[in-house]
Order: C-alpha cells, then structure tokens, then sequence
C-alpha cells in the first residue's frame, strides 16, 4: 500500500508554466468496528494502521494494553480494523465513545478524540530537566527527517524522543492528532512505556494533542508551530511544559519552564 500519490501538476514559476508529476499525501477513508459495532471513520494516511488503531483505542479507554484484544483484523486494503476485544473486557462500548458512524477528518478540531478529553490523574512529576540545547537537537532530528524523501509536504510528523535525545518513535500522517495515536500505538505494542518522554510536533498543540500527551505521562511537549490557549491552560494545570515556535534558536516556553531549567 503506497502513503501518497502520482498526479501531474502544472507548476507555474515566474511566468512560466511546466507539466510534471506531482506527489501528494495519501488520505483514505478509515474505519475501526468494536465487537461488531461501528465505533468510528477517521480521514487518515494509509500507514501504520495497526499502531493507530492501538494507540486510538488506548487513548479512548477501550483497551488498556494489546493483549486485551483477542482478534484484530483488516479488510482488504486495510481501509477497515475490525477488533474483537477479549472477554474480560466485555463486549459494550460505553455508549459515550461511538460517534454514531461519524466522520472524523484529518482537519482542525475536535475530531479525533471521543467522548471527554483525557485528563491524568495527578500532576505529572517534575522530572526530567533538560537544557534548551536537547530541545533545540531534538527539533533538529524531527527536521532533518521531514526533508529527506521519502517523506512529502502536506504531512504532519511527530516523534518521541527520550531525555537523553534518542529518537524512540516517529510517525507521520495527515492528521496530527493521529500521529500521537500511532505513537502511542507502536510504544504499546512494543511493550515500552511512554513515561518521561519527550514529544516533538510539526503540528499545533491543541487541547487534544497535550490530552494525549498526558494520556502517554509525557512532561514535556513541544511544536514547531502554535499552542492554543486551552493547551496552554491544561498543560498548566496538568504538569507539562509545552512550547511553541520552535525553530532556530529560538522557542516560546509557555508552562512549567522549570523543567528546561528557567525559574
């Protein structure tokens, strides 16, 4: 299955037109069934569709872990999961969670996520501090691979990152909130915890996205674009350091600078 497509284009450069082949992001229809029942479509790229459909149904509360499904199979094409959860874990989805066969885009909004926003439990810990030269090399990393091919314009990437720099995950799609499912999707079924990480996003940080973030015990969240008011006032709240604008030399730390080492 290819992640994007051939079309001819017409570039027009100062004054001048030519015809070639153009290659675009791959975006297709998605839907995942619970039990037999509909739970969502999502607008998404046709890629690590089995970390999506882990990491979704994590984030949502569905699953806790890939053992707690029993079966999970794909339609020809991948263009359907169809999970069968095991029978610990009952056979109802809280009605709160099914979007009534909605479709959920790749776009701005609350799209993606279902039901309420996911809220930790607790603060998270302070740890860890990290300098601003670790975040800028990260930023850095998460560049230089959305500039290599294969990789396309009109795709958001993100990439877990541990405290000492190493790059855990990445995942790239069309949406970015699916980036953070895939993310966590693939860290579950590797069967390595998320805690204490650090995210780095070509996409803006919405209240959904730091949602996820705590979802994953992240403390640390960064973009190279824009954080929302409501991010901001979560991320306050919930213990994370977000920051914005990062690129350069230059970021905007907006919550819990303690953590880069600014008091």
């Amino acid at each position: 299955m290819s992640d994007n497509f051939e079309y001819p284009v017409h570039i027009w450069r100062q004054g001048e037109v030519t015809t070639q082949p153009y290659t675009l992001p791959g975006e297709e229809e998605f839907c995942i069934y619970v039990n037999g029942q509909s739970l969502v479509r999502l607008m998404a790229s046709p890629v690590d569709r089995k970390a999506l459909v882990v990491g979704f149904l994590a984030y949502t509360g569905i699953i806790d872990t890939p053992s707690d499904i029993a079966k999970l199979h794909f339609s020809e094409g991948e263009t359907c999961a169809d999970v069968w959860l095991t029978a610990d874990k009952g056979i109802a989805v809280e009605p709160r969670l099914v979007a009534h066969n909605a479709l959920l885009t790749s776009g701005c909004g609350r799209g993606v996520v279902l039901g309420d926003l996911y809220a930790p439990p607790s603060s998270l810990p302070p740890q860890p501090v990290l300098s601003p030269a670790r975040i800028f090399e990260m930023a850095q990393v998460l560049q230089d691979a959305t500039t290599r091919p294969p990789h396309i314009h009109g795709v958001h990437t993100s990439a877990l990152f541990t405290p000492a720099g190493d790059v855990v995950a990445m995942m790239t799609d069309i949406g970015r909130h699916n980036t953070l499912d895939k993310l966590l999707g693939f860290c579950l079924l590797e069967g390595r915890a998320t805690e204490g990480d650090v995210l780095v996003t070509t996409g803006r940080l919405s209240s959904e996205m730091v949602s996820k973030a705590a979802r994953m015990g992240i403390p640390i969240a960064a973009t190279l674009r824009a954080v929302t008011s409501t991010a901001v006032r979560l991320a306050e709240a919930w213990g994370i350091t977000t920051i914005g604008y990062l690129r350069g030399q230059q970021m905007v730390i907006h919550t819990h600078p303690e953590r880069l080492g600014i008091r």
